[in-house]
């Protein structure tokens, strides 16, 4: 270790033991070695020059070395400070610790005792600046990752921006809570025809950076699926070989894949056709009956399997009726190992609520139940996205 990129500041009343303790210093490599006769003088000095480590006698001309060193402590916190004194005994010891001092030496002419002492501190300095740096050097690209981040949610939400919005006599309403400011759920309502729109709901598996990308591939890419006039069967197995060819080439993580919804309205004959790609069901709630259904259909995840055929199914509704579309995150809160449970809740919930005309009351109704809006920022880290939209038809 390079002693002279050390910094060191010795105070004593006696110029002589100064001298003998400065030069001890020099022949151990240390080049930069300051000398003050009194604490006031040293606390003046210690602000100029900034040094690393302080050897104080505890018994100065004007104010005591213990006095001395809690001062350095309050106005050099990384400062490490050696407390040297005539005088061995265990009160002297334990006010050293308590005023900070980082190591106590009594004096007794023995340079090999005191140069380890310094040894020792050096190492110290040394072990601190590194990981001092570190940190600075993390915060550095947290404060980069961060700035990464901001940029990516303006990307997403401009292209995922939340819903609310009418579509003939049918309404739709959606919110939108990412865990990490950006996240891997997505959901979009594309017109169709002058009376069929499409309702699209996914989420992307993981949350974060990656993940918010692939969001906005996906909803691209249905996008310009949905110009074609597929069905949602033929619409996600489009989309699921797009994205298995996509990501082909060199890929071997099993973690790149979605779950996704499809499901397109039809206002002229009042069906819903849809297909599901290993989402969560979606619930319809009738609005005669109150009776809450799940809009069953079964598929693989899109980018597992290519060429996954996608069951297909279809649903007559009246009007009134509620279909609510979500994402797992909504269950992970309070029930990732319950899934009957949450299944009950929310069936209860929403026909309790099915003849209610205010979606908005609506749906702050079910985050109040099913999510955890107070979280804090460090909570969101461990929590999934969360996306919910409400179709009124």
């Amino acid at each position: 270790m390079d002693n002279s990129l050390f910094k060191l500041l010795v105070i004593n009343g006696s110029i002589q033991l100064n001298d003998l303790l400065s030069f001890w210093l020099i022949q151990e490599g240390f080049t930069d070695v300051y000398t003050s006769a009194s604490g006031t003088s040293a606390l003046i000095k210690a602000e100029l020059i900034n040094p690393d480590i302080v050897v104080t006698d505890v018994d100065l001309p004007d104010i005591s070395g213990f006095d001395l060193c809690k001062h350095l402590k309050i106005i050099l916190p990384h400062v490490l400070v050696l407390c040297i004194s005539h005088i061995d005994n265990d009160s002297n010891r334990i006010k050293a610790m308590e005023v900070g001092a980082d190591d106590y030496h009594v004096e007794n002419g023995d340079d090999y005792q005191f140069l380890s002492k310094i040894r020792t501190l050096s190492r110290l300095k040394h072990l601190s600046n590194q990981i001092r740096n570190q940190y600075a050097e993390l915060e550095k690209r947290n404060n980069v990752i961060e700035r990464h981040m901001q940029m990516a949610r303006k990307v997403q939400m401009s292209l995922i921006p939340e819903i609310d919005m009418d579509f003939g006599d049918c309404r739709m309403l959606s919110v939108y809570h990412p865990a990490m400011g950006i996240g891997g759920d997505f959901y979009n309502v594309l017109r169709l025809s002058e009376h069929c729109f499409g309702i699209v709901m996914g989420d992307v598996a993981g949350h974060g950076i990656a993940s918010s990308f692939l969001t906005v591939t996906l909803n691209v890419m249905i996008k310009n699926l949905a110009d074609w006039d597929l069905s949602p069967g033929d619409l996600l197995f489009h989309l699921n070989n797009d994205m298995c060819e996509l990501f082909e080439a060199g890929n071997d993580d099993s973690s790149l894949y979605a779950c996704v919804f499809y499901a397109v309205v039809d206002t002229q004959n009042k069906k819903i056709r849809f297909a599901n790609a290993g989402l969560v069901l979606p619930l319809l709630a009738d609005s005669s009956t109150a009776k809450v259904i799940e809009l069953e259909a079964s598929g693989s995840p899109i980018g597992m399997i290519a060429d996954t055929i996608y069951d297909q199914q279809e649903i007559s509704y009246q009007q009134g009726d509620m279909v609510l579309f979500f994402t797992d995150g909504l269950q992970d809160n309070y029930y990732k190992n319950q899934p009957d449970e949450f299944s009950k809740h929310i069936k209860d919930l929403l026909s309790e609520m099915s003849g209610y005309k205010d979606m908005r009351v609506i749906l702050d109704s079910i985050c109040r139940c099913f999510y955890k809006i107070e979280a804090t920022k460090t909570e969101r880290m461990e929590m999934d996205d969360v996306s919910i939209l409400l179709c009124k038809l």
